[in-house]
C-alpha cells in the first residue's frame, strides 16, 4: 500500500515507492510512519533508496534488487 502525506510516500519498499537515486539524496526516503509519529518499532524507521545507504546501512530491504545496486 502506498500513501501520501504532504508529498512524502509511505510504503514498505523502494520498488513500491518507485524510488532509486544515485549518490547521497536525503529526499530519496521511504517513510513508513507519519513524520511526527512516535516510532515504537524499529521496522517503522525510515529507510533510503539512494546509493549512500549502502555505506550508512539504512537501505530499504529491497534496495539492491529494486535499484540494481
Amino acid at each position: 500500500m502506498i500513501c501520501s502525506y504532504f508529498g512524502v510516500v509511505f510504503s514498505g519498499s523502494c520498488r513500491e515507492a518507485k524510488l532509486c537515486c544515485t549518490g547521497r539524496d536525503s529526499s530519496c526516503v521511504v517513510q513508513k510512519a507519519p513524520i511526527n509519529a512516535i516510532i515504537e518499532d524499529l521496522s517503522d524507521k525510515p529507510c533510503y533508496c539512494d546509493h549512500a545507504c549502502l555505506k550508512l546501512g539504512d537501505c530499504c530491504t529491497d534496495f539492491k534488487d529494486a535499484c540494481g545496486a
